[in-house]
């Protein structure tokens, strides 16, 4: 690797340390208040489509944080429709969940990291309308299916819990199960967007889904961290060598690109997201 890279290695490193930092400090002042506060649910409203959350402190800045992942919801009012099922893999605490429920056939909500998806099931059941939509799995995508070590740099129940950091002080044993078999066991023919944030293990998932999303073409909106790939040039191309079999694809969401822009230096510098897909979007 180049001087340039190494230093750019270590660069984003730093900063994502002191991000931790204040993430992992933020996460603890937050759960020892939510031992003596307790709010009531909080109604959410998203470009008209409403939900309700728990009133757990230690997410109550996201949700007033109104423009979290607007091209994500963008994407998902552009392909999802009522006679279509959605994928939601990475889902978190709920956010891309409760909105998709609203416009999708059926949701299925996979999440393996087990602080969020406790808070996940609190508020997928706060929404009875909406929970009947919705199918819950704290399992986490893999290679193989069977137990894996699944963990978080930081305190677990945010964001950045990934296969990533299985060797991290704060992870646990999850069921770990293969996109086919997920979709076998849960006989799902009609999927037509799959939404996946994982945090690195992309690298790792999307491979493996290679002959599905050939079979299948159902619309990929992923999100890319190559701060966490292994090595960011031969990672991208693995998954470069999936999203190929795509005709279009799009960066944030709106702009076209050639796969080739993904090799890009700017590229391995920080998170983005990618929408593969036989569609063409409107701008």
């Amino acid at each position: 690797m180049s001087n340039e890279g190494t230093t750019r290695r270590m660069e984003n490193k730093i900063i994502a340390k002191i991000g931790l930092l204040i993430l992992s400090s933020s996460v603890f002042f937050a759960r020892q208040l939510n031992r003596f506060i307790h709010l009531k649910p909080m109604k959410i409203n998203r470009h008209g489509k409403t939900f309700f959350v728990s009133g757990n402190l230690e997410y109550f800045f996201f949700w007033r944080y109104k423009s979290w992942e607007e091209d994500t919801y963008r994407i998902l009012e552009k392909y999802l429709d009522s006679d279509h099922s959605y994928i939601d893999i990475g889902a978190w605490i709920g956010p891309t969940v409760l909105y998709a429920a609203q416009i999708a056939k059926k949701t299925y909500a996979i999440e393996p990291d087990p602080l969020a998806f406790k808070e996940l099931e609190k508020n997928v059941s706060l929404n009875p309308a909406l929970k009947q939509k919705i199918s819950l799995h704290e399992k986490c995508i893999n290679v193989s299916s069977g137990k894996v070590r699944y963990g978080s740099p930081s305190k677990g129940g945010d964001t950045i819990s990934s296969l990533r950091f299985g060797d991290s002080e704060n992870a646990w044993v999850v069921d770990g199960i293969t996109f086919d078999d997920f979709v076998k066991e849960n006989v799902i023919t009609d999927c037509n967007l799959i939404k996946m944030d994982i945090e690195g293990a992309e690298a790792i998932v999307v491979p493996t889904m290679k002959p599905y999303l050939e079979r299948n073409k159902p619309t990929l909106h992923l999100s890319m961290h190559p701060m966490f790939f292994s090595n960011p040039k031969k990672d991208t191309e693995r998954i470069i060598d999936v999203l190929k079999i795509y005709k279009y694809l799009y960066i944030e969401g709106e702009k076209k690109v050639e796969v080739s822009e993904l090799l890009s230096e700017k590229r391995f510098k920080g998170r983005y997201t990618v929408v593969a897909t036989d569609q063409v979007i409107e701008t």
